[in-house]
């Protein structure tokens, strides 16, 4: 891993883990995140929205630092906010709550609700924060690091190892997650990022436009059926006849850029225009 000399929580901090994956991020990605979905992260990260604190987020930025002092207290540890980069993966970083100055102590400060605390208790790390320590042990490298719960009062210290399989998994979504942000394209949205209609008036339309869906894809099918029987019986000659004229032409096939050699080296995407917003209805 490689140390930044950056400060968390600060505009250029900011600035340089938009175009980067976070262990923050984790969670989002591997779709167990509670609060955030990857399309809603991909907007945050392509400069489309801005992100937003929560009550959970706010309650744990005013405790860490009494929550760190508990742990150094309990471990003996002595540990410093520190921003990391992967060696491998130059886009994998991590804004570690805690880390000693030789780089082998890592820890994951939560300021627990009482559901999670209880969890804690139990030897447990929840659903929600387990891809996070995952990412942290893959960009520093650790075989193992700390969860540390704390409720305000009281902690609870949960060890936590490396775990190589999931890791390759992770990597892997990340990886995808990061072309997305890269290419402009957005990743496969989730039943969260829908809004849930039941009002009269959508609910009314709604049947209305899947009601002449239905009409105009029985329509469609009626033509194609009948405009294939018009193309057997005009014998492979041009036609017309009962208001109709069938004409035969030959197109040009369409220019394949990827097998053209010096188009290989240069990078298309700054001919690219602006992206637009279109709108897409479908039937579930």
């Amino acid at each position: 891993m490689q140390f930044l000399n950056l400060t968390q929580n600060t505009q250029e901090w900011e600035q340089f883990r938009q175009q980067k994956i976070g262990a923050s991020d984790a969670p989002i990605i591997m779709e167990v995140s509670p609060w955030k979905t990857p399309f809603q992260l991909w907007l945050e990260k392509t400069g489309q929205s801005t992100g937003s604190q929560n009550q959970y987020m706010m309650r744990g930025h005013a405790l860490e630092e009494t929550a760190r002092a508990e742990f150094e207290r309990t471990t003996n540890f002595i540990v410093f906010p520190r921003v990391v980069q992967s060696v491998e993966h130059e886009w994998m970083i991590a804004s570690l709550d805690g880390i000693d100055m030789e780089g082998k102590i890592l820890v994951e400060i939560k300021c627990a609700g009482e559901v999670d605390h209880a969890l804690a208790k139990q030897g447990k790390i929840p659903e929600k924060y387990y891809p996070q320590l995952q990412h942290q042990l893959a960009v520093t490298g650790l075989s193992n690091g700390y969860y540390y719960s704390f409720d305000g009062t009281d902690g609870v210290i949960v060890e936590v190892e490396h775990n190589p399989e999931y890791i390759n998994k992770l990597i892997e979504s990340e990886k995808k997650f990061m072309e997305c942000v890269q290419t402009l394209s957005a990743p496969s949205l989730t039943t969260k990022d829908y809004a849930i209609r039941d009002d009269l008036a959508w609910n009314e339309r709604a049947q209305k436009w899947l009601q002449k869906k239905q009409e105009l894809e029985n329509i469609e099918h009626e033509e194609k059926i009948l405009r294939n029987e018009l193309i057997e019986l005009a014998s492979n000659q041009n036609s017309q006849g009962g208001g109709v004229r069938l004409t035969h032409s030959t197109r040009k096939g369409a220019v394949d850029y990827r097998k053209i050699p010096c188009l290989k080296e240069m990078d298309l995407e700054i001919y690219r225009k602006p992206p637009s917003k279109v709108w897409s209805l479908s039937a579930v």
